[in-house]
């Protein structure tokens, strides 16, 4: 696994070398640049071409494809999600002085969105931009427990979890209460309460979570406040 994901980071960091000042290389010249071989700067390339995030012009050299376009559109739209998010979260930050997270979902994965922090800061390792598996974690597994049943099984099947009953148990429950409590689960000293955000249009989202140290009152009474504004986060996704 190790070795899989230094490979696809070498990959992606290819990337990198494209800028404004350099926005076009060729194979040979780039594995001169970093001192690498051919074949391996080659094998990259292919694989971020196949992707859409490089295209090959006349001379066959290499530039940036429409996938990073589309990314960076995606990037802009992100700027802006943050700024309507700020003002759909902060009453609720205000109120509960607790931090707030938004995990959105990108097919199976659950990527932080956002993070709203409070004056109470607590130190959580989540960070914006942060991917996990929808089964990794409570604010995952309220995403995955949210789901149809079909989506749930295949997702199982696909990740190898078809035997794992405790996992199947946790997220029959939170699709029963309709949100995910958590203490010291996912990190000491902390307690977590998450909520699914739905659109009738596209389904389940993602969630947005509270996070709080595991000294302070239980979040779960913090539940309708947070439903409520789950509801509001919607019209934004």
């Amino acid at each position: 696994m190790n070795n899989r994901l230094q490979s696809a980071g070498f990959v992606l960091s290819l990337l990198n070398h494209f800028s404004l000042k350099k926005p076009v290389w060729g194979v040979r010249e780039l594995a001169r640049h970093i001192d690498k071989g051919p074949s391996v700067v080659q094998r990259g390339f292919n694989i971020l071409e196949e992707q859409g995030f490089l295209q090959k012009n006349k001379n066959k050299e290499y530039l940036l494809g429409l996938r990073c376009i589309e990314v960076g559109h995606l990037a802009n739209n992100t700027r802006q999600f943050s700024q309507l998010a700020t003002d759909y979260l902060r009453p609720l930050v205000d109120k509960t002085h607790e931090t707030l997270f938004i995990y959105r979902r990108y097919d199976d994965i659950a990527i932080c969105n956002y993070i709203l922090e409070s004056d109470h800061f607590i130190r959580f390792t989540s960070t914006e931009g942060e991917a996990l598996a929808l089964h990794e974690a409570p604010f995952t597994q309220v995403i995955l427990g949210s789901m149809d049943t079909q989506y749930i099984n295949n997702y199982l099947e696909k990740h190898h979890l078809q035997e794992d009953q405790i996992l199947k148990n946790q997220l029959q429950h939170y699709a029963d209460e309709g949100y995910a409590y958590s203490k010291e689960a996912y990190l000491a000293g902390t307690q977590g309460l998450s909520v699914p955000i739905f659109s009738f249009e596209k389904g389940v989202l993602g969630s947005l979570c509270i996070a709080a140290s595991s000294q302070s009152k239980d979040l779960i009474e913090y539940y309708p406040l947070l439903k409520s504004t789950a509801s509001q986060l919607s019209a934004i996704f």
